[in-house]
């Protein structure tokens, strides 16, 4: 999406309002649609192909409208519709207001800065880990491949000269390189490379970490971590 913060001076056929179900449903269909620049609406009564309408994003709890300008570019008539494709039509979202890219922005910083601190205020509730592991990344790049080759397939390594025990419960601590958010994830030692074993192998000394939740909700949320100070098309990480 285009973010010049101001508004094209297009005409619109329609203005359509879009609520989602619950925070959950609103952050994967930002993180895996809006902000690649998509967004699919549901009607019965579609608009013709290549028509602008403008969109209006309803937010779930605060009830934060957010609007962006987009152009029709798929539709899906009632009698084209099956059930597992319902009737309405693809939009490709083409401007958003730099003020309402922020209220996006700062929506999903606090979501997940909130909920990161709910679920360490219930593993404090029922298992205390003595140890707790800061991970930093020299950039986003940086961040988003380390998701990509480790952290999406379940766990991490860290390279460090004193590993933990195997079978160590811990935590550890994305903290992003922009943004210098933080999110926390629980991890279990399940492999260690002494220094010794380095030497004999050529492997740097450290240790594996398997996280112990890394559901599909839990890698939606990575991803908007990794993406979350820009919504702009040209500085976003991908990921499916």
């Amino acid at each position: 999406m285009e973010d010049n913060g101001r508004r094209s001076n297009v005409r619109v056929k329609a203005k359509l309002k879009v609520r989602f179900k619950d925070t959950s449903a609103f952050i994967s269909e930002y993180t895996h649609n809006i902000s690649k620049g998509g967004l699919f609406v549901r009607t019965g009564k579609p608009c013709e192909k290549n028509s602008f309408v403008q969109v209006i994003l309803i937010m779930p709890e605060t009830e934060n409208e957010v609007s962006a300008v987009g152009e029709v570019i798929h539709v899906i008539t009632p009698g084209q519709a099956t059930d597992s494709q319902p009737s309405g039509m693809g939009i490709e979202l083409k401007e958003i207001s730099q003020a309402d890219q922020k209220l996006i922005e700062d929506f999903i910083r606090d979501k997940l800065k909130s909920d990161a601190e709910k679920e360490s205020l219930g593993r404090r509730e029922h298992q205390r880990y003595e140890t707790k592991i800061r991970v930093r990344f020299g950039s986003r790049e940086a961040l988003a491949e380390e998701y990509t080759h480790n952290i999406s397939h379940g766990g991490i390594y860290i390279r460090t000269k004193s590993p933990k025990k195997l079978r160590e419960k811990l935590i550890i601590i994305l903290t992003h390189p922009d943004t210098g958010a933080e999110m926390e994830l629980e991890g279990e030692v399940v492999r260690v490379v002494s220094e010794d074993e380095s030497y004999r192998t050529g492997q740097p000394a450290g240790m594996g970490i398997r996280f112990l939740t890394m559901g599909h909700d839990t890698k939606a949320q990575i991803t908007a971590f990794i993406n979350s100070e820009s919504v702009t098309r040209n500085k976003r990480v991908e990921f499916e």
